[in-house]
């Protein structure tokens, strides 16, 4: 993929109060992990979000990839889909480690739910702008997922110490997403025509905002959670 393509997908730097956000929300986050990382129910919530977050990427691409993606899609995205469920399998591992069987139902948490209805509308309402149709929100929303997937995994990864045992999951499903990244930024750029780049970027521009909307909430939630698991658990505190 050519500079110029890399950055066209690339998120825009932030200004102002996004860019203040991001950093609270960075800021918090790692303090978040800390304090999950004191208690092993705290890790397990982290297990937890993540595999709720690979079974939310698995259900997209099998009932909105699959669905619109044309021929010479198809098995990149069964690669990409068959990639999201080893990663699921090895999170149920991690917990199954832990002493957690993971729940038989698992649903996104209200903020995620509300987050995932708002990129579906903005799916819908741009479809019919595009020649490819659905299947160019669908990448665009899904490159917007991956790249906040990365900064995810990145900064967790940063937290952790390097010996800890979770390096070794969290380093591995991030690589997978960097590739991710690059897999729906190289789909768009053969998917979207010249004259269709002014209404992928609007689309990109109100997908990413609404990845940011209720992130300082959403990272104090998180923090507090931490706290209160730690708490609960007397500081349990061990390199494990």
């Amino acid at each position: 993929m050519s500079a110029a393509q890399l950055t066209l997908f690339a998120a825009p730097p932030l200004r102002g109060w996004p860019r203040l956000q991001a950093f609270l929300v960075d800021r918090i986050k790692r303090a978040a992990l800390r304090q999950l990382h004191a208690s092993r129910a705290g890790e397990l919530l982290l297990l937890r979000i993540y595999l709720i977050g690979e079974e939310a990427t698995e259900q997209t691409l099998q009932h909105e990839m699959l669905a619109n993606s044309p021929a010479w899609l198809e098995r990149q995205v069964q690669q990409h889909l068959r990639e999201e469920q080893e990663h699921s399998a090895l999170f149920v591992a991690a917990m199954l480690e832990r002493g957690m069987q993971p729940p038989s139902e698992l649903r996104p948490d209200r903020l995620s739910q509300a987050k995932i209805r708002r990129w579906q509308r903005i799916a819908r309402r741009h479809a019919p702008h595009f020649q490819q149709g659905l299947l160019v929100p669908a990448y665009a929303i899904g490159l917007c997922a991956e790249q906040m997937a990365e900064r995810v995994l990145s900064r967790h990864c940063a937290v952790l110490p390097a010996e800890h045992p979770m390096q070794g999951l969290l380093g591995r499903v991030l690589s997978d997403e960097r590739r991710h990244v690059r897999m729906c930024m190289r789909t768009l750029g053969l998917s979207v025509a010249e004259h269709e780049q002014p209404r992928l970027q609007q689309l990109l521009a109100e997908a990413r905002a609404v990845d940011r909307a209720w992130g300082v909430s959403g990272a104090v939630g998180m923090y507090l959670a931490g706290i209160a698991l730690r708490l609960r658990a007397g500081g349990w505190r061990r390199s494990h």
